[in-house]
């Protein structure tokens, strides 16, 4: 079985928790990394593999984002290529939630813009204040 992974949060990146016994990946807080690629492509690496191992029968992928760069956002597009694969396997359900601080619609339409590219269904979660 994979090992967990899990990314302190810094000033420029955000906390990654990948917990491939779970089958859930959360990306939260702010990620204006320098280079977006050295950061996310080992995660994005991870997450391959447990796609092409033996993934749950339900993934979660959580987006706690409060604020991302162009870099970032590129990345979060090969995320979701990457989890749309699981939609091939049988059995397998994914789950993408997209949360938002409630008065943040540039984070909103974010999510619908990257919603507008698959057919994997967003559910999108205002609240408060992202912790």
């Amino acid at each position: 079985m994979m090992e967990e992974l899990f990314v302190e949060e810094t000033d420029t990146t955000p906390q990654v928790h990948f917990n491939p016994e779970e089958g859930s990946i959360e990306i939260k807080g702010i990620s204006i990394p320098e280079d977006a690629e050295a950061f996310y492509n080992p995660i994005l690496a991870d997450l391959q593999a447990y796609i092409e191992d033996e993934p749950k029968a339900q993934t979660n992928v959580l987006f706690k984002l409060v604020y991302i760069n162009t870099g970032t956002s590129a990345m979060v597009a090969k995320l979701i290529k990457i989890v749309e694969a699981l939609e091939e396997k049988e059995n397998c359900e994914i789950n993408i939630t997209w949360y938002y601080e409630e008065e943040d619609e540039d984070m909103k339409d974010l999510g619908d813009y990257f919603s507008s590219f698959t057919e994997l269904v967003f559910d999108f979660v205002p609240m408060e204040e992202i912790e």
